[in-house]
């Protein structure tokens, strides 16, 4: 999942795995940037409870400056949860597409907007209200801890899917194996344009980049620096979550690897609404895996006008907020249509304009009565009048008898 579940994977086995001693002695002596174990107070709290799992929002923040003042109110480019399980070993990860559109206080945004207007606590209520789940606990990360964890690692070998291929200055990346250095990964990670379904395709294709990347984090463990390794990756880290559960988290971290790790994305479809590109997610299919997999976070007193649904699907104010058929009608589909490109720093994503406006001809067509045509006739001799043919018989009779 985009940079997201390698945040998770990293989080839990870095802090974890590497953890034990250099982590924890930083944790103690208050080198990260939140004091532990700090509470957002709401309201409402879950049904059950699991003193081996731990859920967690973690965000990854999208920010080019080492100014900590400037990521508090940024726009997250990543937002998952993360539920691990310390007695199973089993992680379990949903990711919310940033361009998700859900309720943000009393209107409908896109949800990474989220963070950009009321910081984190915003986001987290966001998401509680969207999903139902007792949220109260997250980890915010600076993309450029991602950067330095894979070059302290001297890079991640990665078999790149079929069919990508990517060209940007002195990068180079072609389908098969290839070697990633920080930046050239950090790139990789986060492009969405080189496939055909945007952000959920590389939503997908991270997937296995955050796999090879624990599985080389753990067979190079030894050879890594931990102070080092450590260092460059807290300063870039904010949380709540309290010592108890990263004392849990490290005590039982034999337990954990990438195959215990399952991943879950909210379901949906992108959708260009206003001239605005969308993720919509599908409300009902959410809720029935989130009741599946997060039952013991489920809120006590939540409904889904928290979400701002009401009973049939529709937002309270009237409008969809998922559309079933096709935005053109299946009877205009093949009636003549135009392609506006929504000019955005966003991928771009196209939105047919109305068929009866615009008139299209099928170049085929066109070419085949270029070929049909016949060739352009010469033009026709001026009619001569009466008067002339009279006059020029005349010289052709006076011509003869000059003969």
């Amino acid at each position: 999942m985009r940079i997201k579940k390698f945040l998770a994977i990293v989080f839990v086995a870095i802090i974890a795995y590497f953890g034990s001693n250099t982590i924890l002695n930083k944790l103690e002596n208050n080198e990260l940037k939140k004091t532990y174990g700090d509470d957002f107070s709401f309201d409402d709290d879950a049904i059950g409870s699991n003193e081996h799992e731990h859920l967690f929002l973690l965000v990854g923040v999208d920010k080019n400056s080492d100014d900590d003042d400037n990521d508090d109110f940024t726009r997250t480019d990543t937002i998952m949860l993360v539920k691990a399980n310390t007695e199973t070993g089993k992680i379990d990860i949903l990711s919310i597409p940033r361009d998700s559109r859900v309720k943000i206080r009393q209107e409908f945004d896109k949800v990474n907007h989220a963070h950009a207007f009321g910081g984190i606590e915003l986001t987290i209520q966001t998401l509680r209200n969207f999903l139902g789940l007792d949220i109260d606990y997250y980890v915010q990360v600076n993309y450029k801890a991602v950067e330095n964890i894979i070059d302290a690692l001297g890079g991640v070998d990665f078999d790149v899917p079929k069919g990508v291929s990517i060209d940007v200055g002195s990068l180079k990346i072609r389908e098969g194996m290839n070697h990633f250095d920080g930046q050239h990964a950090l790139w990789y990670l986060r492009t969405r344009k080189i496939y055909e379904n945007g952000d959920i395709g590389r939503v997908e294709a991270q997937q296995g980049f955050m796999k090879a990347m624990v599985d080389q984090i753990v067979s190079k463990s030894e050879k890594i620096n931990l102070t080092t390794f450590a260092t460059n990756y807290l300063k870039y880290v904010k949380t709540n979550l309290p010592m108890g559960v990263l004392m849990d988290l490290t005590n039982n971290i034999d337990k954990f690897s990438s195959d215990q790790v399952s991943t879950f994305t909210v379901p949906g479809r992108e959708q260009t609404i206003e001239g605005t590109s969308y993720y919509l997610p599908e409300f009902e299919k959410t809720w029935r895996l989130v009741d599946k997999e997060f039952q013991n976070f489920k809120l006590k007193n939540w409904d889904r006008t928290k979400a701002g649904i009401d009973e049939d699907g529709n937002i309270l104010d009237g409008r969809k907020n998922q559309v079933e058929e096709d935005p053109v009608p299946q009877a205009e589909v093949e009636a003549p249509v135009r392609q506006e490109i929504i000019e955005d720093t966003e991928p771009h994503y196209y939105e047919p304009a109305p068929s009866y406006e615009y008139e299209y001809y099928e170049p085929e067509y066109v070419e085949e009565e270029v070929e049909e045509a016949l060739p352009e006739e010469a033009p026709k001799e001026k009619e001569e009048s009466p008067k002339e043919t009279e006059e020029k018989v005349e010289k052709s009779d006076t011509s003869d008898k000059d003969e």
